[in-house]
């Protein structure tokens, strides 16, 4: 009797108060998609950072007198240097392998690949440099160097992509901070505007029952309850949306970018999700509870 006494409670009061209702799971669907979003935006800028350290910084073009062996004696050379962490000797057949994977990728047309040959691609060194805040000037200053070296037609320090890479990893931390910070005020706005006007709402429903000899517990349950549902519903679209929204979203502005990344993009795991959910319903439940007044019955009337 008491449950559906309860449940009567919980759809009657949802059905007086849709717009409170819906106010609520749009609140509560905000304040998960803020969640989520700062969380995997953080993933992407740190991949994104991670991506200055992992790319090549040179590569080092040689010419037809410099065969394999003088080749990878100039590669033995430059493991040796302090500020460089890999330094790997690409043949001719592999940077045609590697070029026609990425052309074809791109939607070239495949007929035209196949009527180049491995001899048009130069045999050529690539160096991956110890990351640090400096790395541009080290790319360039090793660069320098090996435009001095005898075989060596041409160094590509590749310090247009890196500098745009770190200026965008920047910029997505400001802009994602700026727009995290105002979506969050918002939904501080509107968490109060919900709790003011339900506890406005409930004010008299809660006044009858205590003189009824309602409990505390049983006045404020039943609020408590259809906010909590309403929290549920509000993060499940949100982690759906995401879910749906974010990898293609992240994939296109990095292509945009020009930004080719092995990993695989981040995403929320179903743990997360799940303590997520559990995270607002439990708060849904205290702000429905919180939400409505209990005034203290005159015992001496």
């Amino acid at each position: 009797m008491r449950a559906a006494w309860v449940l009567r409670a919980v759809r009657r009061q949802a059905g007086l108060h849709r717009l409170t209702v819906l106010a609520a799971g749009a609140s509560f669907f905000l304040l998960a998609l803020l969640a989520g979003t700062s969380r995997l935006g953080a993933r992407v800028v740190a991949r994104w950072g991670g991506l200055v350290g992992q790319n090549v910084h040179l590569l080092v073009y040689l010419g037809d007198e410099m065969d394999e062996g003088t080749s990878r004696d100039l590669a033995e050379i430059l493991r040796r240097v302090p500020t460089v962490a890999q330094v790997a000797v690409v043949e001719p057949t592999q940077a045609f392998a590697r070029f026609k994977t990425s052309a074809l990728s791109f939607g070239a047309d495949g007929k035209t690949v196949e009527t180049l040959e491995p001899a048009y691609f130069p045999r050529s060194i690539e160096v991956r440099l110890i990351p640090a805040s400096d790395l541009d000037t080290r790319a360039d200053d090793l660069a320098k160097r090996l435009r001095g070296v005898p075989g060596v037609v041409q160094v590509d320090a590749m310090g247009a992509g890196l500098s745009r890479l770190s200026a965008w990893s920047s910029f997505g931390k400001r802009l994602g901070a700026g727009a995290l910070i105002a979506l969050a005020l918002l939904d501080v706005v509107a968490f109060v505007a919900v709790f003011v006007r339900l506890r406005t709402a409930l004010a008299r429903r809660a006044a009858v029952l205590v003189q009824l000899g309602e409990t505390t517990s049983g006045i404020r349950l039943p609020s408590g309850l259809w906010m909590a549902v309403a929290a549920a519903i509000g993060g499940a679209v949100a982690a759906t949306t995401l879910s749906l929204l974010w990898r293609p979203l992240v994939a296109r502005i990095e292509h945009s970018l020009g930004i080719l990344g092995t990993s695989p993009l981040p995403a929320l795991g179903r743990a997360e999700v799940a303590t997520g959910l559990a995270v607002l319903i439990a708060f849904g439940l205290a702000l429905g509870c919180f939400a409505t007044p209990v005034p203290q019955s005159d015992s001496h009337g």
